[in-house]
């Protein structure tokens, strides 16, 4: 009977084991991720919109709190919204960053997506950045 459980438990950490391995080629074993800056995802750059920068901060704010994330602090002078996003099954709070800014000829919006625990988030910072910026768009068309 030791025998069978010894075995059971030594399949199930080997089990846990080969799915940390593979996460890790799958994902990169980061927990930040911003536009423009994480060499992991080079896709992710800050999105530009021909459009004044009041409209692209309100229509972010509402994206963020559309999104139910937590607006935590928000300065439209600054261009800055800060939101706690709490992942959906082991409910952990990950903090995220919004700007906006006026470059010359367009408003732009850089983001960052921050975990609060651990060394690697299985791609949710760099997914987070995608479903918003998805967001942002549609609420701009």
């Amino acid at each position: 009977m030791k025998k069978r459980i010894f075995l059971g438990v030594g399949a199930v950490v080997a089990v846990l084991i080969a799915l940390r391995v593979v996460a890790a080629l799958i994902w990169p074993t980061i927990n930040d991720v911003k536009t423009g800056a994480t060499p992991e995802y080079p896709e992710l750059k800050a999105q530009r919109f021909a459009l004044p920068q009041d409209r692209v901060y309100a229509a972010a704010l509402a994206a963020a709190q559309g999104m139910g994330w937590e607006v935590t602090a928000q300065s439209a002078e600054k261009g800055e919204i800060l939101a706690v996003a709490t992942t959906a099954v082991f409910r952990f709070k990950d903090d995220v960053t919004l700007n906006v800014s006026r470059d010359t000829d367009s408003t732009v919006v850089n983001m960052r997506s921050h975990s609060r625990i651990g060394k690697g988030d299985l791609g949710a910072n760099a997914r987070r950045i995608r479903d918003f910026q998805t967001e942002l768009a549609k609420r701009l068309q």
